[in-house]
């Protein structure tokens, strides 16, 4: 269930007895996702980062918090829902608008991703430029 969409929301929730909440980082400010991130820990209620069905950027804007959260208890590790890939037409071609399409923490391999230095130094490339997208706000 994806309803805390607020802090209270996800106080709400946890008194009603969830033992888990959904944070979707790319739909609220990061600022509420903290906020939820951080009234969830208070109550010792692991979080988990939904996706939305994203492009490949957004992608790594949620690996950036899955990444910094708790990790999920049984698995040792930030867990991050994603399905982009199997939803849009055209996945290949937006991976390539990525600033770092081509490097080894972007891909799954038996279904984790593994975020290493190079990730953290460029942040998941959510920080610099698409050319992409920048030619688009040229014209």
């Amino acid at each position: 269930d994806e309803s805390a969409h607020t802090d209270q929301d996800a106080r709400i929730r946890i008194e009603m007895g969830y033992k888990a909440i959904a944070l979707k980082a790319i739909a609220k400010t990061l600022s509420m996702t903290m906020k939820i991130a951080n009234e969830a820990k208070k109550l010792n209620i692991p979080c988990f980062c939904a996706d939305l069905t994203v492009n490949p950027i957004l992608v790594d804007w949620n690996k950036n918090v899955a990444a910094r959260i708790d990790p999920f208890p049984g698995l040792g590790i930030g867990l991050l829902e994603t399905n982009g890939h199997q939803n849009y037409k055209n996945w290949k071609q937006m991976e390539s608008y990525h600033p770092f399409p081509d490097t080894p923490w972007r891909k799954t391999v038996n279904g984790m991703f593994t975020l290493d230095d190079d990730f953290y130094k460029k942040s998941g490339g959510i920080l610099t430029d698409s050319e992409h997208y920048m030619k688009m706000f040229r014209k």
